[in-house]
């Protein structure tokens, strides 16, 4: 493998370096698509399901490989874009190949470098890449990784490297501790995953009071929009609104009431995370008979 120098100082070795892929789902498609718009030389892909790899291959203009030890050959940087329970099995199939120089990088949220157990007897790098973002359409997801923030973690020997081929692409980096790599994931699941899913109970509590599904969520996406919007301009704390903020103890019985039996307990906890932020906005506030009736205080 040729020396790895810093990319933002020396940007053209970026275009030498030749990146390949094992996996053609959403995330290999959209990272190789991205890269490869931006001047960095995709090798090509292979992946178990040969239709996927060719596809991949065509859409990104590099190559298909019929096995995974010529892929591994052509290229200085492997990226392992697999789901997280094939990571493993990827590793375990390839480590007994000549990987003296060459970089692994796997895109799991969840898992970290550390899953490439052994590698430094490979002579080879380990690291985990993670774009930080909804992967729902492999053909057009793309167009969307500008904004992007991407995570690293992994040896420290090319870590600097790494993250500068990712900022020469305009996208932030957050440098995270491999061992915090559950928590991590867990805050991307929380503003992405867990979001959708309080979304679809806001919006079938509608569908419970006679309005159909379409119109539900059609008549909550402002509200939706807005918050985020508000949220990005102010920040948590200022961008607080509604009862609970307000103190409003008799709004709040009235939402107890109404709520499902099996809502009732993930209800009062976001609220009282909620009362947290409104302490924080209304120090001259007296929350005490809110937090109480809200179980927060014994």
């Amino acid at each position: 493998m040729r020396q790895l120098l810093p990319w933002r100082l020396v940007p053209k070795v970026v275009i030498l370096l030749k990146i390949g892929f094992i996996g053609a789902g959403k995330v290999g498609f959209s990272i190789g698509k991205y890269f490869s718009i931006n001047n960095i030389n995709v090798t090509g892909y292979y992946s178990k399901n040969s239709y996927s790899s060719k596809e991949a291959a065509k859409f990104t203009n590099s190559k298909f490989y019929e096995t995974i030890d010529l892929l591994i050959m052509d290229s200085d940087i492997i990226f392992i874009t697999t789901p997280d329970d094939v990571v493993l099995k990827v590793w375990q199939n390839i480590k007994g190949f000549n990987l003296k120089g060459k970089i692994l990088c796997h895109t799991s949220g969840s898992l970290s470098s550390k899953i490439f157990s052994g590698i430094d007897n490979s002579g080879a790098f380990a690291y985990s890449i993670h774009p930080m973002f909804p992967f729902s359409d492999k053909f057009n997801t793309y167009k969307h990784l500008k904004n992007c923030y991407f995570s690293i973690e992994g040896n420290k020997k090319y870590l600097p490297e790494m993250k500068n081929l990712i900022n020469d692409l305009g996208n932030p980096v957050l440098t995270i501790n491999g061992d915090k790599k559950s928590l991590y994931h867990l805050a991307n699941v929380t503003v992405s995953n867990l979001v959708l899913s309080l979304l679809n109970k806001g919006s079938q509590y509608l569908v419970q009071c006679g309005i159909d599904e379409k119109n539900a969520l059609n008549s909550l996406m402002p509200l939706i929009e807005n918050n985020i919007l508000n949220l990005k301009e102010k920040g948590f704390i200022n961008a607080l609104t509604g009862p609970v903020e307000r103190n409003d103890l008799g709004t709040l019985q009235k939402h107890m009431d109404a709520i499902p039996l099996g809502d009732l307990s993930f209800y009062k906890n976001l609220s009282l995370n909620l009362l947290n932020l409104s302490k924080q906005k209304h120090y001259e506030k007296d929350y005490k008979k809110l937090e109480k009736f809200l179980g927060g205080i014994e």
